[in-house]
């Protein structure tokens, strides 16, 4: 197993950046969609109120915005991975170990699938639907052979060498998890012929009963899905801290569904640690609203009710990430991700809480959206990811300098 050396062979590419300030015509977003909240910050009794209120018009009081397109992808990466070693001089780059486990995630995890096109296939008969399923199954436990096979190679004295084949394992086996629930949505509960229902209304009964059965598919298990996709880059949450702050008023309240920090080496007497490097901020029973997402903006992919939460908890984070006065967030959709990051000048963030006046705006960057089940998605970002893992496990020092 190779140790970290050598420079990254990432190259900046030009682009022309944008700041969101229009007051352009909101995304019209789905009326029947009573996942996010409608309350408005101003509205509340008690003065408290949790990120889920915030709206985009919220955000915007306090000077912070979305571009108006996502950032490209190579980019963004750039921006953050140089961000990071800013703050963090004495960090490896760690490229060797970067490249060694990108390649092999490339040339070993290979399956691929979309969830919808997976959902589609339970209006198939059960026998076809069981040979579709044979296949995936296949498919997926022959990329968990070929990467048990590269293990052999490992060093496994070192410690990343020896969790990759695991957690390649546990996707692999939790991805066929998935697929099962969204194949035979009545799985956990067989549907019966009920003797107070007429024949002729039983069809409708058993549409209704899968329905429900199907919803077992819920956020919960996609958090642990995306959980379980971070493991592959070495990524391991930690405990989730509530953030509370105090601002015009406003007691404001941000709990992230996952976070990643630093594993960072024992240092007496310090209580404000930025260890953060990454966050999930929200996890959906939702998918990304457009199927191509390189140039279509993050309201029209997500929906306007999540912009402001996605802001506001990227803000709270700010105190405590690793790349202060900055913050760097996941939105997961489903299966689906998009990165997001804030960046802002240190006294824009000082004088929002001190309720002084804004001279300064922060802006919020966002990547297309990405399909951890999809292969050539996986490919893309792993040499991010894999940066970040490597950066939560090296064990820097507490110092920045």
């Amino acid at each position: 197993m190779p140790g970290p050396s050598g420079e990254v062979p990432f190259k900046r590419q030009k682009k022309e950046e944008t700041l969101s300030e229009s007051d352009e015509e909101p995304y019209i977003d789905d009326p029947s969609d009573t996942d996010y909240c409608e309350s408005v910050l101003s509205g509340g009794k008690d003065g408290n109120f949790p990120a889920s209120k915030w709206k985009y018009s919220d955000l915007k009081q306090i000077n912070i915005f979305f571009d108006e397109k996502p950032e490209i992808y190579e980019d963004f990466m750039m921006e953050v991975k140089e961000d990071i070693l800013k703050n963090y001089p004495h960090c490896s780059d760690f490229s060797k170990c970067v490249n060694t486990f990108t390649h092999l995630l490339k040339e070993n995890v290979v399956f691929s699938y979309d969830l919808e096109n997976i959902r589609e296939l339970r209006k198939h008969m059960y026998k076809n639907k069981v040979d579709i399923e044979q296949e995936m199954i296949k498919d997926i436990q022959g990329d968990v052979q070929k990467s048990e096979n590269a293990e052999k190679n490992f060093d496994l004295k070192d410690m990343l060498s020896r969790r990759w084949f695991p957690a390649v394992k546990k996707f692999a086996y939790q991805t066929l998890k998935l697929i099962k629930r969204s194949l035979y949505p009545i799985e956990e509960g067989a549907v019966t012929l009920r003797m107070d229902i007429e024949p002729s209304k039983q069809k409708q009964s058993e549409e209704i009963e899968c329905a429900e059965v199907y919803e077992a598919v819920d956020e919960e298990f996609f958090q642990h899905f995306c959980s379980i996709f971070g493991q592959l880059f070495f990524l391991e949450p930690d405990a989730v801290k509530r953030k509370t702050l105090y601002f015009n008023g406003k007691t404001v309240n941000s709990t992230p569904d996952l976070a990643y920090s630093l594993h960072l080496e024992p240092f007496a007497g310090v209580t404000d640690i930025q260890d953060t490097i990454l966050f999930v901020i929200e996890v959906k029973r939702k998918p990304v609203r457009m199927k191509t997402s390189v140039s279509v903006s993050l309201e029209e992919q997500v929906g306007p009710r999540v912009l402001g939460q996605v802001g506001l908890e990227l803000f709270a984070e700010t105190n405590f990430s690793v790349l202060k006065p900055n913050s760097l967030g996941i939105i997961c959709m489903e299966t689906k991700f998009i990165f997001v990051y804030l960046r802002m000048p240190e006294d824009h963030c000082v004088n929002v809480l001190l309720g002084a006046p804004l001279e300064t705006k922060g802006k919020i960057s966002y990547t297309r959206s990405f399909d951890m089940l999809n292969a050539e998605d996986r490919s893309k970002i792993a040499e991010f990811l894999y940066f970040l893992g490597c950066v939560q496990n090296c064990r820097i020092p507490n110092s920045k300098i």
